[in-house]
């Protein structure tokens, strides 16, 4: 038991413990603003994309390929996207405010410190089939809904530019990443294929580059200020997204029979904080970016507790 509670400390301390830094170096000025916009640019457009698409192009994905999987990481995310907005219609009611709660409670930050959590636990650098086929699938479909409940409630009456939509997803950096890598993800598995060795490295250069700066981003940018309002609504999303969640989605996967690696996968893509994508679109998109800044402080706060008892339970029963 006690071996169980040190691995779950080991596996969640070190994310926390970046973020920490950049939060301290932020406030200390080692970090200014300009920095960290270009070090998240160059994140987000060179970094993940190289990571998602060395990642990709070495996976073997007919042995890990499994239609439940898939159906639990999607269809789970569009019952709980409707679960939530309709505790947000009933319970509280501010349109602009139920975007951004909506929004919080459902997109978490899966790829920054989602892939970071993964790599801990399983003690490589490289990402599992199945959170390879995550991010294909929920990532594009966390754009999808956004623009929806956000449109809905901040625009009444306003169609959706579903051209603009589709433009966004397929230009998306991780999208085109990940995209780029099947064909040689395919070669690999059905040839002699492997990517040179001088590229393979570059690119995994780049990659390993990925989880320090996100994290350290991730805590630089966190602005402890935006709780105090509506902080019943913001605990509310982070319960939702933190706990209830996987407390679903994890018995179900058990049930299904689905593999100890997918079931880390979704413990993972349905219990990591919210990301930091739900206060730049919702701010952009003109819903309650206060809101949304205050779901993800305390969602990130919140995890420390919930990733370690989640990452103790999964030992504990024999998944991790």
């Amino acid at each position: 038991m006690l071996d169980n509670f040190v691995f779950s400390l080991n596996v969640a301390f070190p994310i926390f413990i970046l973020m920490i830094l950049g939060y301290v170096l932020k406030r200390k000025e080692v970090l200014s603003a300009s920095f960290l916009d270009c070090a998240n640019t160059f994140l987000f457009q060179v970094a993940l994309p190289a990571k998602l698409f060395l990642d990709t192009a070495t996976t073997d994905f007919t042995q890990s390929f499994d239609p439940l999987f898939l159906l639990l990481a999607v269809g789970g995310t569009i019952v709980f996207f409707i679960i939530f907005w309709a505790y947000g219609h009933f319970v509280i009611k501010e349109p602009k405010k139920i975007g951004a709660f909506v929004h919080g409670a459902v997109r978490g930050n899966y790829v920054y410190i989602g892939f970071a959590l993964i790599q801990n636990i399983l003690g490589t650098n490289t990402l599992p089939a199945e959170a390879m086929l995550a991010s294909a699938f929920v990532l594009p479909l966390y754009n999808i809904l956004a623009v929806l409940v956000l449109t809905v409630t901040n625009n009444p009456g306003k169609k959706i530019d579903k051209k603009n939509l589709l433009k966004q997803i397929m230009t998306n950096p991780m999208i085109v990443a990940i995209l780029a890598g099947l064909p040689f993800s395919f070669l690999s598995m059905y040839t002699d294929f492997t990517i040179p060795f001088a590229i393979d490295k570059s690119l995994d250069y780049l990659g390993s580059m990925t989880t320090p700066l996100a994290l350290i981003i991730i805590g630089a940018n966190t602005k402890m200020t935006a709780i105090a309002e509506n902080m019943s609504s913001i605990i509310t999303a982070a319960v939702f997204r933190l706990i209830l969640q996987p407390l679903i989605i994890i018995p179900l996967a058990i049930l299904f029979g689905l593999g100890n690696n997918a079931i880390l996968v979704l413990f993972v893509v349905f219990g990591v904080p919210s990301a930091a994508n739900v206060y730049i679109v919702t701010k952009k998109m003109g819903g309650d970016a206060d809101m949304a800044s205050g779901i993800i402080v305390v969602s990130v706060i919140m995890s420390l507790f919930t990733l370690t008892a989640g990452i103790f339970m999964l030992r504990t029963i024999g998944i991790l």
